[in-house]
Order: structure tokens, then sequence, then C-alpha cells
């Protein structure tokens, strides 16, 4: 058993598109964490240097009530708030396991599962643009060769012909033949997921949902946009395709609403934006109460890949596991001391100490340069309006 030790310093570390925070003890222990905020990683420093000084000092141990601590310190809320906030409960649960010598889903409850099944994010190297029809099929195939028994992919199809610029109708009938062929290319025994990256309004995406009901669909996610809870309970009362909906929601109180309201058979929490794994366990038993499940927002970095295995490892009610083929390519491929395991569609639970993974040595101070990421864009429409999604 570990002394009883303090935070001595938290630190941040902005690197290629990443934000770090990492957390030091006084008796020399390290945890670090990520904020998954995509699109503004940049917005972590300044909000984490309000927080700092209700950390130091504390005991890292007491992880549940530093959360607390940090979100009732401000009346204030928001996704620059909630995943500051889950960067640093990844890094005090990384700490935490580092200096007790264990995984952090030991301190979690023990272990539920040795292996998570894994669906594949396709079109992910032509992202934010959408890859073409041809190209998504390819690389469909190509992942059930190697071993993948579920993909994801979004069927709304971008460009100059794009979903935007379609018919309803022709819209609607491009997604189905899509799909179709989907089905046929990677048979019965794979699932598919489709990704609608919030680009219908409740009306169409009704009328897709009861188009593809042939086709076996495992997930609908994002349907539309996420800002009205009322039009997400209209929605979820007219369709007979399982929703998944919450990457975009940041706190349990969210995710009840939408669960009071009817809405949501898969919750999408990201350990990185979330509130990290102290909240995301609080939303997983949320949906464990209703026997819904769970299925992580992730694609940002194989660090992030680790962390949320370690609440994979922990919940009872999960389903697929998101992973980004990114993982595994430059620049994030250099990332880890050691690269996440991978056997085809299955991804092992990592048991080294904390969460599991370990930056490499030199990547805070050696890494690619940081840059923000940018942003996917607005659509317009044919007559000059902007699309909402």
């Amino acid at each position: 058993m570990p002394r009883k030790t303090m935070i001595a310093n938290v630190t941040t570390h902005l690197v290629d598109r990443h934000c770090f925070v990492r957390v030091t003890s006084e008796d020399g222990h390290i945890g670090t964490g990520q904020t998954a905020y995509f699109g503004f990683p940049h917005l972590t420093p300044p909000v984490l240097d309000g927080l700092s000084g209700v950390l130091l000092g504390q005991d890292p141990d007491e992880i549940g009530r530093l959360w607390l601590e940090m979100f009732r310190n401000v009346p204030v809320r928001g996704g620059a708030f909630t995943s500051t906030i889950a960067a640093v409960d990844l890094a005090l649960w990384d700490l935490k396991g580092r200096r007790y010598e264990v995984p952090a889903y030991e301190l979690m409850g023990g272990r539920q599962r040795s292996k998570v099944r894994a669906h594949i994010l396709l079109g992910m190297t032509s992202w934010p643009r959408s890859s073409t029809r041809e190209e998504l099929l390819l690389e469909a195939k190509q992942a059930v060769n190697d071993g993948f028994t579920a993909v994801k992919f979004d069927p709304l199809l971008e460009g100059e012909d794009g979903f935007h610029t379609q018919s309803h109708s022709r819209r609607t009938s491009e997604v189905v033949g899509l799909v179709a062929d989907m089905r046929t290319a990677v048979g019965r025994d794979v699932d598919i997921i489709l990704e609608i990256h919030r680009k219908l309004a409740a009306a169409e995406a009704v009328v897709l949902a009861d188009a593809l009901v042939p086709y076996d669909i495992y997930m609908y996610e994002d349907a539309m946009p996420p800002d009205s809870v009322s039009e997400w309970s209209r929605l979820a009362a007219r369709i007979r395709l399982p929703l998944g909906v919450g990457e975009r929601a940041d706190t349990i109180y969210e995710f009840e609403d939408l669960l009071n309201a009817g809405v949501g058979d898969f919750l999408r929490p990201d350990v990185g934006t979330a509130g990290g794994l102290s909240h995301c366990l609080k939303i997983a038993a949320l949906a464990e109460a209703r026997h819904r499940r769970v299925i992580c927002h992730n694609f940002l970095s194989p660090f992030l890949t680790g962390a949320t295995l370690q609440l994979y490892a922990a919940v009872p009610n999960v389903g697929t596991f998101e992973w980004s083929p990114l993982d595994e390519m430059p620049p994030r491929d250099k990332m880890l001391v050691r690269p996440l395991e991978r056997d085809g569609g299955w991804l092992p639970i990592p048991d080294g100490p904390g969460l599991g993974v370990e930056l490499a040595a030199d990547y805070l101070a050696g890494g690619p340069a940081f840059q923000p990421p940018r942003p996917p864009g607005s659509l317009r429409l044919q007559d000059g309006g902007i699309h909402a999604r």
C-alpha cells in the first residue's frame, strides 16, 4: 500500500492535434490524461489554469471528490469545461493505478471481460469529407478479411453531388442502395453501424430508417442534430432501428434527460469529453438500469483508446468498441511506448498499470508540432443557405 501523497503539479501539453494533461504527485508518480474536445484542444490549458487551484496540495486518490471540486467550482458548463475535467480525471486514474501498480479497471470493481469486439471506422483517411461509394465498399471487404465483424460508415456522401444537393427521394434511394451493397459485401455475419453525422431532420430520419429496416442495422447513430430532446423523443417513437445518441452530451444530466424521453438504445459518451472514467461509469450505470448499452465515442488517439478500454473492462453493459485504423498509422503509431494489441477485429484489454498505455518517452517534448484540428466546416445548400447538422 503506497503512502499518502499530495498533488504537486498539473501541466498541459499540446502535441500534434492533441492536448494532454499530466498530474504529478509529491512521491514522484505521474498520471497522464487527454482531452477529446476535438477542434479546440488548445482551450484546455486556459480552462485548467482556472481549476488547478482546487487540485494542488490535494490527495490524488480522492478522485470522486476532486471531480466534484472542479465541476462545482464555477457556475459554467459545456464541452470545454467537462473535457478539461475529463483529461484531469483520466490522469488521476492513471496516477492512482501506477501508485498501486494495478490497471484502472481493478480500481473500478475488476475486469468483466478480457477483450472487446471492435467496429472499424470506415472512410477515416478521407475525413472530414466523405469517401466514395467504391472506396467504402472496398475498405469494408478488406476489414472483414482482416477479421472485423462490425463496420461503421457515413452513408450520406458529400461532394459536388452530395446528399445536401439531392432531392429527398434521390437521397433516400442513394443511401438505401449503398447500404444494400454494403450488406452484400460484408454478409450477414457482420454488423453494420450507420453514422448519420446529424445530417437529417426528424422527418427525413424517420423515412430513411423505415427504408433501412430490411438490412438489420446494428445502430442508427446521430440521425439529427442534438439540440432538441423533445424532437429526439418524437424521432425515437417513430422508428424501428436501434438509436445511438450522446457523443455531444457532456454530463449524466443530459443522458438522463435523453433516457427519460425514451431516446437511446446505445449511449455514446466519450471518456475524453464526458468527465472521464469517473463520470462515464455513472453514465453506464444509467444505461444499465434500463437495459441499454454503451458504445463509447472514440476516434482521436490510441491513448484515448487505451483509456476507453479500461471502462469497457469494468462495465457490464457495453456493445461494440469504436476503433479507428488511424491508430495504427503515422503519426499516431509512434504515440505509445507499446502499441495496443489487436487480434483481427478484437482488442485485448491492456493490463499495465493505470490506463494501461504509456506515451513514448519523447512524445510530449519531441512529437509533432501542435496544430489545431481543422473543423469539418459548414455545408452550403443549393440556395446558399447553411445545412443544419
